[in-house]
């Protein structure tokens, strides 16, 4: 399975996404000038719908099982009692395994690239891929404005016991978000210096802290498994609706963007219209999200009339 390009576009999703992943893939198709290979992972029953429905594009399916089988100190049955974005961090982080290349791009479903790229966007020099190093403040400045309040919080929560376990003081540092831009040789350190020794797997570091990006970038910077090139984020990342409309009031478009950033994200737990399947909440429930929704965006209004 072994892949000779320097590094490969990877994507973990499942049914409920599929829209956006034909998004992705347009945005893919048009914008990889290197034609870089494309890798999507899906739970078994998803695979027959994708391959039906992005039949006009170019890409690998694989079933998650197989990259999670790689590893046997993964429990599965624990692994699949857990939500499912903690499900998609370990398999997205243990993708490695399958060694078809020894970088990867980590694309969330509702990512969409804006211009095109090249393997020069991604590769620093030797095969060695740029490290996604930032603090953060562009998306705590707008919570700390718009809400919701507990993002400051959760930031901390989600990196400072990491930095611990890794031994590491000093600024908190975020390493995405997505898309990701990983090394093999980052994640194997990981294991055999850390895990391996503690009896663990990668399931059992999320179980303890649920950030998949700081594991990794925490362990490239206590164990230096690859040379540190830093890059800010690769995509504008849309994590709350209140950032969009800001930027949208202000006249930034996907035109602007793209001059400083390879693509956008259009985070989905807010973007939700477009959700592939029927909609598992009640009506009732979704005409309360539309009030909400419509309240937020009124209450936006009023803080920067």
């Amino acid at each position: 399975m072994k892949n000779n390009a320097p590094i490969v576009l990877y994507c973990c999703t499942y049914a409920k996404d599929l829209y956006r992943v034909r998004r992705l893939l347009a945005s893919i198709e048009k914008h990889n000038k290197d034609k870089l290979p494309v890798y999507i992972s899906t739970p078994y029953q998803d695979m027959a719908l994708f391959l039906e429905n992005l039949a006009q594009f170019k890409f690998t399916l694989i079933n998650e099982e197989d990259i999670l089988k790689k590893n046997p100190r993964i429990d599965m049955k624990l692994l699949y009692e857990q939500r499912g974005w903690i499900q998609q961090q370990v398999i997205k982080s243990e993708f490695w395994r399958l060694e078809i290349s020894e970088n990867y791009l980590v694309m969330d479903s509702d990512c969409v690239f804006l211009r095109d790229f090249f393997v020069s966007d991604l590769i620093a020099k030797d095969n060695i891929p740029y490290s996604v190093i930032n603090e953060g403040k562009e998306v705590l400045q707008s919570t700390e404005r718009f809400g919701p309040k507990y993002a400051r919080a959760g930031f901390i929560k989600d990196r400072k016991p990491i930095m611990e376990m890794m031994g590491r003081d000093g600024i908190i540092y975020d390493y995405g978000y997505a898309p990701f831009l990983w090394s093999k040789k980052v994640w194997e350190s990981l294991d055999q210096n850390y895990l391996m020794p503690n009896h663990m797997s990668l399931l059992d570091a999320i179980l303890r802290c649920d950030s998949e990006f700081t594991w990794y970038g925490e362990s490239l910077l206590k164990y230096r498994a690859i040379p540190i090139y830093p890059r800010n984020e690769l995509f504008k990342h849309y994590h709350y609706e209140h950032q969009y409309w800001a930027d949208k009031s202000l006249g930034y478009t996907e035109a602007i963007i793209s001059k400083d950033y390879l693509g956008i994200v259009y985070q989905s737990n807010w973007q939700s219209w477009e959700d592939f399947g029927k909609a598992k909440k009640s009506w009732a429930s979704r005409v309360l999200k539309s009030i909400k929704r419509m309240i937020k965006y009124i209450q936006f209004k009023l803080k920067t009339f």
